[in-house]
């Protein structure tokens, strides 16, 4: 499946972006090493300097997940399993914390290699501050298992599952196409729009 030309776009400019910054973060470690070398070499040991040197120049490459993140990870599917679960978790603010459960519907994706993978595809709860409280009164609203189930229907066996490199989002060949999601920011949008209302990139459509 051929991209549209501006998603096309969108992923070079992120992986100029991921290159660019990797080599300004490594140069400015580079500088650093070097205006402090003096100052390290004749205060601590040279087997400890050495090791503080390469750890500082390994953090470029978990900042920026660099080369990791250019490695084209494409791949397509078709859906086996479609399944809810709810998953809780924690949040914390200040010296507040509560908890919260959320549902998440899962696809069970058979690779055209023959491997499966899991995903998830869409969640369903998110936080919200209740108007004129105070910033430690959070709660969650999640949707009850009822209206969560009948979102089950959004997805089908025998659908089609598109991951494309250096796009967040999963793109579904729909059976039953009521909603486009969009592959960069994951808005749902109706079927007759050609390109997504919330970031302006163009949709995928079925072949």
């Amino acid at each position: 499946m051929t991209l549209p030309v501006d998603l096309v776009k969108y992923v070079r400019k992120k992986v100029i972006r991921c290159i660019g910054l990797f080599v300004l973060l490594e140069c400015v470690t580079v500088l650093i090493c070097i205006w402090t070398w003096d100052y390290f070499a004749a205060r601590v040991p040279f087997a400890f300097h050495i090791g503080v040197i390469f750890w500082i120049n390994v953090i470029p490459f978990f900042v920026t997940k660099f080369p990791w993140a250019l490695i084209d990870k494409s791949w397509c599917g078709e859906v086996v399993d479609v399944s809810i679960e709810e998953k809780v978790g924690a949040y914390t603010l200040a010296n507040f914390m509560g908890a919260y459960s959320k549902n998440i519907i899962y696809l069970n994706v058979k690779l055209d290699n023959g491997k499966h993978k899991r995903i998830a595809i869409q969640d369903f709860g998110s936080k919200i501050n209740d108007i004129g409280a105070r910033y430690d009164q959070v709660s969650f609203a999640v949707p009850n298992a009822g209206d969560v189930t009948k979102h089950l229907d959004d997805y089908s066996i025998g659908d089609r599952v598109y991951h494309f490199y250096g796009l967040k989002h999963y793109y579904v060949e729909k059976k039953n196409l009521a909603l486009t999601e969009c592959v960069v920011c994951g808005f749902k949008n109706k079927e007759e729009n050609d390109v997504c209302v919330n970031c302006g990139h163009s949709l995928i459509k079925n072949v």
